[in-house]
């Protein structure tokens, strides 16, 4: 049991919608996604990075690792060739 009663910090009266109209808004950590203003984010994904990759661009990724693996190795055999 705490000793104190009632909210600390008042979480229960947080609201991202009152950020919005904040004139400080800027200093909360999260308000570009939380709470986004203007014309630019209209329908748009905010969180697209955070997002699984598809198997597509991961097939992609592994190709382009392996083309850079093959290219060390064949950099590692000019050397010791040299």
């Amino acid at each position: 049991e705490s000793r104190r009663g009632g909210t600390r910090g008042g979480k229960d009266q947080f609201n991202w919608e009152s950020v919005k109209e904040d004139k400080h808004r800027e200093n909360y950590l999260g308000h570009s996604l939380h709470a986004s203003v203007g014309r630019w984010q209209k329908g748009r994904d905010l969180t697209w990075f955070a997002k699984a990759r598809s198997a597509e661009a991961e097939q992609g990724r592994r190709e382009l690792e392996a083309e850079k693996e093959e290219v060390r190795r064949k950099e590692r055999a000019m050397i010791a060739q040299a």
